[in-house]
């Protein structure tokens, strides 16, 4: 047929349905510009073949080969990986930053020193933990200066109950950060479990689509590369193309021995569970096995990093510094005979009493109980409890590495911001990489309006010439027919 004028009718046809093609991929990648999720499409045109006519070989005309996506499978791979990084520091820098607000104590980063003493007693951080340790211990020595004063006792009572709620209110506040980042590892989970599933629903679709045109479910390979992408910002996975599968995927995770588990393989799925019941031992496992798996990336990973890590540290060592602080002024308080045998701080022997969380001033402490002296005649000129306690603002204890109250403080704030700090210089340096990547999948997979206006035109100056082409061959028919009998 295509040697006469109507196999030339025909291959018009073709080109204009082809050339139409073209047209409407074009339009569609123009209106998908401002979806992440889509990756531009390319019309693949192309001849079926070639016969032979009495005048020479001649094409059978061009046609709609198919379509390719326009996406690099290593770098998708890439992207995936430092999600999962990115992903983990932003959670650890989000928890971390909501610490530093918790410790109610402004830290100085203007210069060198201020930061490495953690906190400036400049004003600095007025208000805040240190500061208020630093009264309590001044307000024993006014009292020691002038220890018969009602109001220096009153004082005393005020600063020391300011205090222990200050220890309260910070220990109360990091447990409950604790807590938020507990469910947010939770919810986080439930959000991976449906991804999980999710990518494994799309990996059937696909097969069904691909039966009989391989390669074309191109919608639905971009809604599955989104899930993993998504997914990859929770949990560090893994992603494998299975061969002769009709374009289906095997996503993997290492369990903690370093093997690989699935969590999907063609449409079959398997979800994670967590028993966070031992605290900071969190235990992540496949559902319904005792198969337990790593996660090393993530908003997860960062969660556990920053609540069991730098945030636990800082509950450890305030509870450290409670306790030394109820031993060393109870020691001093409460080392005479009678009546100077109470305590200062509660303290029954039970260890709960020893925390920033359980500390509080002794029910028999008042402005009118308040002692300045352990001995028997209770004078009231003798300073000798109310000195020996505003000492120890000055003495180093080896339960606190042989720091004093304060320096022992102050190194908490240091450590945390510095922890912090260097949370925020890793993820700078990760984002750059991460744009990077990101910039170089937009250049192969994103929508550019130019390119896409100029396939149009292409397309449709293609499509009017050969519509000219198709009303002269009907010239040429109107003649033949019409005109020569």
């Amino acid at each position: 047929m295509s040697s006469n004028i109507i196999g030339d009718l025909a291959n018009a046809t073709k080109a204009l349905n082809a050339h139409r093609f073209g047209v409407t991929t074009a339009g569609t990648n123009l209106a998908n510009v401002n979806n992440p999720e889509y990756a531009r499409q390319r019309v693949v045109l192309g001849e079926k073949g070639v016969i032979n006519t009495i005048v020479g070989p001649r094409g059978l005309g061009v046609e709609v080969a198919g379509f390719m996506h326009m996406r690099d499978q290593v770098l998708d791979k890439e992207i995936l990986r430092e999600s999962s990084i990115n992903s983990s520091l932003e959670a650890q820098l989000s928890a971390l930053s909501k610490a530093e607000a918790n410790m109610g104590q402004e830290i100085n980063r203007s210069g060198d020193s201020p930061f490495i003493d953690g906190a400036a007693n400049n004003g600095a951080g007025a208000g805040g933990l240190a500061e208020t340790l630093n009264d309590f211990f001044n307000a024993w020595h006014s009292l020691s200066a002038n220890p018969a004063s009602d109001a220096e006792k009153e004082s005393l009572i005020q600063k020391s109950t300011i205090l222990t709620q200050k220890l309260n209110v910070t220990a109360e506040r990091f447990n409950d950060l604790q807590a938020d980042l507990s469910f947010q590892m939770q919810t986080d989970l439930n959000e991976a479990n449906r991804l999980i599933q999710e990518i494994g629903r799309l990996n059937s679709e696909i097969a069904r689509s691909e039966a009989s045109n391989a390669g074309q479910a191109l919608t639905l390979r971009d809604a599955r590369q989104s899930r993993l992408e998504d997914l990859s910002k929770l949990i560090q996975i893994d992603v494998a193309n299975i061969d002769d599968s009709g374009g289906q995927i095997r996503v993997t995770m290492q369990t903690t021995s370093g093997a690989s588990v699935n969590l999907v393989n063609y449409a079959r799925t398997e979800t994670l569970e967590l028993d966070d019941s031992t605290p900071g031992l969190p235990i992540f496992t496949v559902k319904g096995t005792t198969t337990q798996v790593s996660i090393k990336g993530g908003s997860i990973q960062g969660a556990i990093l920053a609540r069991d890590g730098a945030i636990q540290q800082y509950i450890n060592r305030l509870d450290t510094l409670a306790s030394e602080l109820v031993t060393q002024v109870n020691g001093i308080y409460n080392s005479g005979v009678a009546p100077g045998t109470t305590n200062f701080f509660t303290d029954t022997g039970a260890a709960s009493e020893r925390t920033a969380l359980g500390i509080s001033l002794d029910a028999t402490v008042s402005a009118t109980t308040l002692r300045t002296t352990n001995t028997v005649a209770q004078d009231q000129g003798d300073n000798t409890i109310a000195l020996a306690i505003a000492e120890l603002d000055e003495t180093s204890f080896v339960n606190l590495g042989n720091r004093t109250f304060s320096s022992f403080y102050r190194a908490q704030v240091s450590d945390l911001a510095e922890t912090t700090s260097t949370i925020n210089s890793r993820l700078d340096d990760e984002s750059i990489v991460f744009k990077l990547l990101k910039e170089q999948q937009d250049a192969v997979s994103g929508v550019s309006i130019d390119e896409e206006m100029t396939d149009m035109i292409k397309f449709q100056r293609a499509f009017e010439a050969t519509g000219r082409l198709v009303r002269a061959i009907d010239e040429m028919l109107d003649v033949i027919i019409n005109r020569m009998f």
